[in-house]
C-alpha cells in the first residue's frame, strides 16, 4: 500500500503482522451490542466513511437511506455507485474494502458482490464478533463505553455491569463536566443527581460534587477502570485553575444548588476548567493516566484553529505527575505533537485512529518519531470503532502496514537493524502501552 516491496520491508512486514496488540482505544462493550444490519451498503459503510460521503456532496438524507440498515439494496446501488466512485481511494474507504475483501470475499464494490455481502450478514454474531478480535490478534482493548446510557456507570460501579475479558474501561470525563459533550453530562441538576447517585450522594453544592466525583474515579478503579478519558476544549484554553467566583443567579454555577437551567459555552468554562483541572489532581492521586483527544475532530465542520495539542502546553506543564496520552497523532500540527512528547516526560504519543485519518502522515510522523523521541513514549494503534470489530481489524491492517513501512525505511537507510525495528514494532503495539497503562500483561519479545 505504501511500501514498495523489498526484502527488508517484506521480512519487517511479515513480523509485524504476527504481533500481538494492545488496543488503546475503542468503544466496544461486547458482542451484544454490536450493530444489527440485515443490508450489505449499511454494512460496508459503518463508522467514519460517512464523512467522507457527505464530503464528497452527499446530502444528509441521502446518507440516511444508506446507511438504512433495513432498506432495498437494488433502490440503493445507483446512489451509492456514483459516491463510492468518489470517494473510493481515502483511507477511511480502504477499510471498507479490506472488509469486503478480506470479510466477505469480494474483490471489488459491484452490485453481484453485495448480493452476496448480503446472504453473510446473518453470520456476524457472537462468534464472528469475538473471532474478528482473535484473528487480528488484538489482546486488549480500552473502550471508552461508559455512560453512554444514563444508568451504566452506577451498574458499572455495583458489579452489575460487565464487559468481555479482553476490555479494560476508561472512565468518561464529560459526563462530569457542565458544558454539554454527550447528552448525558452534569450540565443541569438531573446531570448533577445522577452522578451523585453513583456515590450514594444527594449533592447540595460544589464541595459535596467533587467529593462524589473523586469516590465515583475510586471506585471504578477498583473495578477494573485503567484511565481516564477526556476532551480538553482546546478552542477556548483549558487556563482555569482556581475555584470560580460566588455562586450568582443566571450563573454557570447555578445548577448546583437548584433546578435553574444550565448555562452553556462560553458562560459555563470558569466552572467546567475548573473542574477539568480537579479532575487531573484526582487522576494524580488515584494513579491514572488520562487520554486527551488532539488533532482531528470525528465528523464534518470541524475547527482546524481548535485542534491543535499545542493548546495543552499549559495543561502539560501544571499536572506533572499525571501521564497523558495524546490521542490520534494531533493532525495535521505532527511537528507540535513530536515537540510535546519530545519535550514533557509525562506526555506518550497515542496513535488510534491516525492510520486511517491519514496513512501517509502517520508513516512520516512514526519515521520521524524514532530520531526525535524515546520509542518507550509511542503508542501504536487504538481502532475507535463502535462494537463492529471487523472495522478495527481492517484499521489494524492498515496500521500494521504503516508500522512496518516507518521502520523498514529506517532499516534500509540504516539508521536501524532489522532486530532494532521489530523490537520498537513490539514496544509500540503491546509493550509500551501494557506499561503506561500499568495492565500487567508479559512483556513481547519479537
Amino acid at each position: 500500500m505504501l511500501h514498495k516491496p523489498s526484502p527488508v520491508f517484506d521480512r519487517i512486514s511479515e513480523r509485524v503482522a504476527a504481533l500481538p496488540v494492545i488496543d488503546c482505544h475503542e468503544h466496544m462493550a461486547g458482542p451484544a451490542f454490536m450493530p444489527v444490519v440485515h443490508e450489505p451498503i449499511a454494512a460496508l459503510i459503518l463508522g467514519y466513511l460517512s464523512s467522507d460521503l457527505i464530503s464528497a456532496y452527499t446530502d444528509p438524507d441521502t446518507l440516511l437511506m444508506l446507511q438504512d440498515p433495513e432498506g432495498d439494496t437494488e433502490k440503493k446501488w445507483p446512489v451509492f455507485e456514483a459516491i463510492w466512485k468518489r470517494t473510493e481511494h481515502t483511507a477511511y474507504a480502504r477499510v471498507t474494502r479490506l472488509v469486503l475483501r478480506d470479510v466477505y470475499g469480494e474483490a471489488a464494490m459491484s452490485l453481484a458482490a453485495l448480493r452476496r455481502v448480503g446472504e453473510q450478514l446473518a453470520a456476524r454474531d457472537a462468534a464472528f464478533y469475538v473471532r474478528m478480535l482473535d484473528e487480528a490478534n488484538i489482546h486488549l482493548i480500552l473502550s471508552d463505553v461508559l455512560h453512554w446510557q444514563p444508568d451504566d456507570l452506577r451498574q458499572f460501579l455495583r458489579g452489575e455491569k460487565t464487559f468481555p475479558d479482553r476490555v479494560r474501561v476508561m472512565i468518561q470525563l464529560p459526563f462530569f463536566h457542565v458544558v454539554k459533550e454527550h447528552d448525558i453530562s452534569a450540565r443541569d441538576w438531573e446531570g448533577v443527581q445522577l452522578i451523585g447517585r453513583c456515590a450514594d450522594r444527594h449533592i447540595t453544592s460544589l464541595d459535596e460534587y467533587l467529593q462524589a466525583v473523586y469516590e465515583v474515579m475510586a471506585q471504578a478503579k477498583a473495578r477494573g477502570a485503567v484511565g481516564v478519558r477526556t476532551r480538553a476544549r482546546m478552542s477556548g484554553r483549558c487556563t482555569m485553575m482556581s475555584r470560580p467566583g460566588p455562586m450568582r443567579s443566571g450563573s454557570s454555577t447555578a445548577c448546583w444548588p437548584t433546578r435553574a437551567p444550565s448555562s452553556g459555552w462560553p458562560d459555563a468554562k470558569p466552572l467546567d476548567d475548573f473542574l477539568f483541572h480537579q479532575y487531573m489532581r484526582f487522576a494524580r492521586e488515584l494513579d491514572l493516566p488520562v487520554q486527551l483527544h488532539t488533532g482531528h475532530m470525528a465528523g464534518i465542520y470541524n475547527r482546524v484553529d481548535k485542534a491543535n495539542a499545542a493548546h495543552l502546553t499549559t495543561v502539560l506543564e501544571l499536572h506533572q505527575q499525571v501521564r497523558f496520552d495524546l490521542f490520534h497523532g494531533n493532525w495535521p500540527y505532527m511537528d507540535d505533537l513530536l515537540f510535546l512528547i519530545k519535550n514533557y516526560p509525562n506526555a506518550a504519543l497515542d496513535c488510534c485512529w491516525l492510520p486511517i485519518i491519514d496513512p501517509l502522515y502517520a508513516e512520516e510522523m512514526l519515521e520521524r518519531a524514532v530520531v526525535t523521541v524515546p520509542h518507550v513514549k509511542v503508542h501504536g494503534f487504538g481502532g475507535d470503532y463502535v462494537d463492529a470489530p471487523e472495522y478495527s481489524a481492517a484499521h489494524l491492517k492498515i496500521a500494521r502496514h504503516v508500522i512496518a513501512s516507518a521502520l523498514a525505511d529506517l532499516a534500509e537507510r540504516g539508521w536501524l537493524d532489522e532486530d532494532a525495528a521489530l523490537s520498537i514494532a513490539a514496544d509500540w503495539l503491546f509493550n509500551n502501552p501494557n506499561q503506561f497503562f500499568r495492565l500487567g500483561c508479559e512483556p513481547i519479545t519479537p
